[in-house]
C-alpha cells in the first residue's frame, strides 16, 4: 500500500514516538517484516467522528505500527505491507485496547505512556480486574504500571529521562507522596550498592538479614547528586524503612507487634481499602492460580471461623 495513504492513529497510546533514525536503518538493511494493521477511514471516524482534519487526505489509519510508519517514511519507502481489519475499529474503546495491546505485546511502549492508556481502559471498562482480563495480564500487572501514575512529578521526570528504574518507580509509586522521595533513593542506594559488591567480587549483603534490626542496617547513599538521592540522604538519619519492599517492611512490622496490635493492623488494612475490588487486586498480586486458589482457601476458612466465633 502507497505510504501517503495511511495515516497515523491520533489515538495512539504512545504520546512520542521515539527511536525513529533506528527504525529507519532497520527497516533500511531489512525491509518491515511484520505488516502494519490499518482500519480503513471510514471506520475510523466511525469510532472518532470530527478527526477529519487529523487523518489528512488518508484513506487509512494506522491501529498497530506507528513507529514503523514513521520509520518507513523518514527511509524514503513508498510502499509498506499492511493488514486491513476494521472490526478492530467497531468503536473507540476497542481501537484504544487493540492499539495498547499491541505496543505491550511489542514491549516498547513508554512506562508512562502505557500507564496513561490502562488508565484509560480502567475507565472504559470500569475496573483494574476487567482491563487485566481483557489484556491476559495479572490484576497485579495493572496495578503495578498504574502507581507510575501516582508518583510526585519528580519522580515522574525521573522514570522519563531514566534516572530512576521503572522497576524501582512502580513499587514506590504505591506509597504516599511524602515517602516517595526517600524510598526511591534507599531503593537506587541498595542498587548501588550491589553494584559495588559486584564489582568488586563480593555478595551485597541484605539489610533484612542483619540480626541487629533495620536501624542497624543503614545502607549508603549512592554518589549522584540528584533530587532523589539528597531527599533521601536527608531522610535516612530517621527513617531506616524498607518502604521500596513491601515483604521487607511487613517482616518488620510484624516481628514488632504482639498478637492484639497485629489483628488491629490487619482489620486496619480492610477499613482503609476502598472496597472489594482494591482488595481483591491486592491480594491477586503476581500470584500463580495456584498460590491465588489456595489463598482464596484461606480466606474462606478465615471466614468460617470468625462467623462460628460470632455465633459463640
Amino acid at each position: 500500500m502507497r505510504i501517503d495513504a495511511i495515516a497515523r492513529n491520533p489515538y495512539n497510546p504512545r504520546e512520542e514516538l521515539k527511536a525513529i533514525e533506528e527504525m529507519a536503518d532497520s527497516i533500511t538493511g531489512r525491509g518491515i517484516i511484520q505488516p502494519l494493521t490499518v482500519v480503513t477511514r471510514s471506520a475510523f471516524l466511525e469510532a472518532h467522528p470530527g478527526q477529519d482534519d487529523a487523518l489528512g487526505t488518508a484513506q487509512y489509519v494506522v491501529v498497530d505500527g506507528n513507529r514503523r510508519l514513521s520509520g518507513a517514511k523518514l527511509a524514503g519507502i513508498d510502499d509498506v505491507p499492511v493488514h486491513i481489519d476494521d472490526t478492530l475499529a467497531e468503536d473507540a474503546d476497542t481501537l484504544l485496547e487493540t492499539a495498547l495491546t499491541a505496543a505491550v505485546q511489542h514491549e516498547d511502549l513508554d512506562p508512562l505512556d502505557e500507564a496513561k492508556a490502562l488508565q484509560r481502559l480502567v475507565e472504559v471498562h470500569g475496573s483494574q480486574r476487567a482491563v487485566a482480563r481483557s489484556l491476559g495480564k495479572s490484576s497485579g500487572w495493572v496495578t503495578q504500571r498504574l502507581a507510575l501514575l501516582k508518583l510526585t512529578p519528580a519522580l515522574q521526570r525521573a522514570v522519563e529521562d531514566k534516572k530512576l528504574p521503572v522497576e524501582v518507580a512502580r513499587t514506590v509509586g504505591q506509597l504516599p507522596e511524602q515517602q516517595q522521595g526517600p524510598a526511591a533513593g534507599r531503593a537506587l542506594a541498595k542498587r548501588e550498592q550491589k553494584k559495588t559488591a559486584r564489582t568488586k567480587g563480593a555478595y551485597a549483603v541484605s539489610t533484612q538479614a542483619d540480626p541487629a534490626g533495620p536501624e542497624a542496617a543503614q545502607t549508603p547513599a549512592p554518589r549522584s547528586t540528584g533530587q532523589v538521592s539528597t531527599i533521601a540522604q536527608q531522610d535516612r538519619a530517621t527513617d531506616h524503612m524498607p518502604w521500596a519492599d513491601g515483604a521487607a517492611v511487613m517482616d518488620t512490622v510484624f516481628a514488632r507487634l504482639d498478637a492484639t496490635q497485629r489483628s488491629a493492623f490487619i482489620l486496619r488494612y480492610f477499613q482503609i481499602s476502598r472496597g472489594v475490588d482494591d482488595v481483591a487486586t491486592d491480594m491477586y498480586g503476581e500470584l500463580t492460580p495456584e498460590n491465588r486458589a489456595a489463598l482464596a482457601a484461606i480466606l474462606e476458612q478465615v471466614a468460617i471461623q470468625l462467623r462460628q466465633e460470632d455465633k459463640g
